[in-house]
């Protein structure tokens, strides 16, 4: 039934009404000489009814025969709209070049997507698919799958599976990402365990190699703390690896001087400009800078991804400028750097005692601390072994 609607839109059909006369000599008429009527109906003397055009140009004879006045009611179908807006060659061209541009487009890739990944950015992914030939607007149809998928994966080494997808105009990209194993060390290079800074020794744990000081010893930083050399039974020695866990009471100090008078760069003002993307087309909308922070924007129609995309380009202008501070913020700025130093110095240390100090004066804030911690001070130290000539 839709094929036969289709038929009669692209042909053209005529729905006319007919009165006066003899309704039911003007139907058999039409039967008799094969004009083909549809949706017939009859009201009150009145017939309805729709026809191809060649039929309604058969049908003024007969209805001159049996009496009855034909009208028409409406015409339908393209040709009467073609003839309609014959006139209009820019409305015909533009639909007809919209028509070409969607049969096109409909061939060719619109978008790409990466699933899979959290390594590696999806950008850096996409950037080696298009390096291959794999980008928007690129016919799906000639990508060579197999050839790229192979030559992707050599060029992603931390990529251990992909494939992708070509689904009408998109393009999904699934990999699989490479497990990073523990790091072993394989290196036997006789070492030898040494203090990194002074300290008193408080846990003392040798898993391979000669123990040289005991708990409670102090050290200076640079002392030898487990010996790579081990002494076998029969009085020889052998080197190896030192290895072992050394943790020691340390002293440090934090010192932190704030002045009032800061330097500081001020956001003046703000430049936008836009670069649409078509396809692979980029159409740049005022001039682009180099520094500028750029955020793109894709263009969705019910979940589908068109091949147009905005990116805002934005460039802050900056000037420096000379401020300064109150009281208040000289202490609270002090404050924030005084704990930034602390955050990144016991990051990995256990502090048992601290003493906090601080001095103010009208134009500048100082905080001071001395803190005693525990730390692991052990480590690595290559050994120099000479071979003496028998």
């Amino acid at each position: 039934m839709l094929v036969l609607k289709l038929i009669r839109f692209v042909l053209g059909y005529v729905c006319f009404t007919a009165c006066g006369g003899f309704p039911e000599r003007f139907i058999n008429l039409c039967k008799n000489r094969g004009i083909l009527l549809w949706e017939l109906k009859c009201r009150n003397g009145v017939i309805i009814a729709c026809t191809d055009r060649a039929g309604y140009r058969s049908i003024r004879p007969v209805a001159k025969k049996s009496g009855m006045r034909v009208r028409i009611k409406k015409k339908y179908g393209l040709p009467f709209f073609l003839n309609r807006h014959s006139r209009r060659a820019g409305v015909l061209v533009g639909i007809c070049f919209c028509a070409a541009v969607l049969c096109i487009l409909s061939t060719r890739i619109w978008s790409i997507d990466v699933v899979g990944n959290t390594a590696v950015s999806s950008e850096e992914i996409i950037g080696v698919f298009e390096e291959l030939g794999v980008k928007k607007g690129v016919a799906g149809k000639k990508v060579d799958i197999n050839s790229v998928e192979l030559s992707a994966l050599k060029k992603l080494p931390d990529i251990t599976w992909l494939n992708i997808n070509i689904n009408g105009s998109a393009a999904l990209i699934e990999v699989r990402e490479r497990v990073v194993s523990p790091d072993t060390d394989d290196d036997n290079t006789p070492t030898d365990i040494v203090a990194a800074r002074d300290g008193q020794i408080v846990i003392l744990r040798p898993f391979n190699g000669t123990q040289e000081q005991k708990i409670g010893n102090p050290v200076l930083k640079g002392d030898l703390l487990i010996s790579g050399i081990e002494e076998n039974r029969d009085l020889t020695v052998s080197f190896c690896k030192a290895k072992g866990y050394v943790v020691a009471r340390t002293n440090r100090q934090i010192n932190v001087a704030q002045n009032s008078k800061i330097t500081a760069m001020k956001a003046v003002s703000e430049k936008k400009s836009y670069i649409i993307e078509f396809l692979f087309f980029k159409i740049p909308l005022g001039r682009i800078p180099e520094n500028a922070y750029k955020e793109k924007r894709e263009i969705f129609i019910n979940g589908v991804t068109l091949p147009v995309s905005i990116t805002e380009c934005t460039q802050t202008v900056y000037e420096e400028k000379n401020i300064t501070l109150s009281q208040p913020e000289t202490e609270m700025l002090a404050a924030l750097r005084f704990l930034d130093r602390c955050s990144g110095e016991f990051k990995h240390l256990k502090v048992e005692e601290s003493k906090l100090s601080a001095a103010k004066s009208e134009t500048a804030c100082t905080l001071g601390g001395q803190f005693v911690c525990l730390e692991n001070i052990g480590e690595e130290r290559r050994m120099q072994i000479e071979e003496i000539p028998q």
